[in-house]
């Protein structure tokens, strides 16, 4: 698109330098350029020819009626519409170049300001009869690159989609003002849109700071526990320790002194010497002495012999 605008302010050029001329003094003159330069395929941009000096010179009183209408002319081809020129008397007529030129512009206009672009107000706006002479229009702006769109005909109701305008409609000096307005009431909202983020970061940044401390203060709290818990068990383990040795101490105290008890109390009874008593009286020892093997006397089983002494 903005290459559009360069080739347009480049076909401008050759009217631009003919108007600036000395030759362009009549006002027939005059007319012919805004004839030419509204006619050409190339021109959509008409504001540096505007504000020659050779045509401001056609508001002169002394402009003979018939070359009046030029300036007015050249005025609706630089920021009007069909319509403004349909509603303008005494304009000149339009060859079928200027025709199709002022209904592209006029296109153009209605494309950034009027949502939805049905066929039916486009037709309207434009003095079009058909929906094909419609679509004939649409379709020489879109090859010119003046916009980005799509023909939808069988919608309900049928409508032209545009996607990108082209930046060639020049501005009316009479809205200059309005547009300071705006752009300066634009840029207070911006202002206060920045402000109201600026606050917005600040307050999350501070949040942040405050979570990132509170968590920071959290963990240091718990390696503190954490330290105390684990010295504590240590210490614990140090004490139980001490403990044990201790009862393990006394323990074996006390099996020693047991044993040395044990030891005392048997040399208390009396040693068991391998005798005993019988129920006669008599003592003998416990272990019986077998004379019968080799002895005398074959297979009977002899006395046993007592060994020991008697009580």
């Amino acid at each position: 698109m903005d290459q559009t605008h360069t080739r347009a302010l480049e076909a401008l050029q050759p009217f631009i330098h003919l108007a600036t001329s000395n030759s362009a003094t009549s006002p027939r003159f005059v007319a012919n350029i805004i004839t030419n330069a509204t006619s050409s395929p190339q021109t959509y941009v008409f504001a540096e020819l505007l504000e020659t000096s050779t045509i401001q010179a056609l508001r002169s009183p002394d402009t003979p009626a018939e070359y009046q209408g030029y300036l007015k002319l050249l005025e609706i081809f630089a920021w009007g519409t069909w319509q403004d020129y349909q509603a303008t008397p005494n304009l000149p007529k339009l060859s079928i170049e200027q025709t199709l030129k002022l209904r592209l512009l006029s296109l153009l206009s209605l494309a950034a300001t009027v949502k939805p672009l049905t066929y039916q107000a486009l037709m309207s706006a434009l003095s079009l009869s058909s929906t094909a002479e419609l679509e004939s229009l649409v379709t020489a702006a879109i090859y010119a690159s003046l916009i980005s769109a799509r023909l939808s005909p069988a919608t309900t109701p049928p409508t032209v989609t545009v996607t990108a305008v082209a930046p060639l409609r020049d501005v009316q000096p009479q809205s200059l003002p309005k547009m300071v307005t705006l752009l300066t009431d634009w840029e207070t909202r911006c202002g206060e849109v920045v402000s109201d983020l600026e606050a917005e970061i600040a307050r999350v940044k501070e949040n942040a700071e405050k979570r990132h401390a509170k968590e920071r203060a959290y963990q240091t709290h718990l390696e503190e526990a954490t330290k105390r818990r684990q010295e504590a068990v240590e210490g614990s383990n140090a004490g139980s320790g001490r403990g044990r040795a201790g009862v393990y101490g006394r323990r074996g105290g006390a099996r020693l002194g047991a044993g040395m008890g044990n030891k005392r109390e048997a040399d208390d009874i009396d040693h068991d010497d391998g005798y005993w008593e019988s129920g006669d009286g008599e003592s003998g020892s416990r272990m019986d002495i077998d004379e019968g093997a080799g002895s005398r006397g074959g297979g009977s089983r002899h006395s046993k012999r007592v060994v020991g002494r008697k009580a």
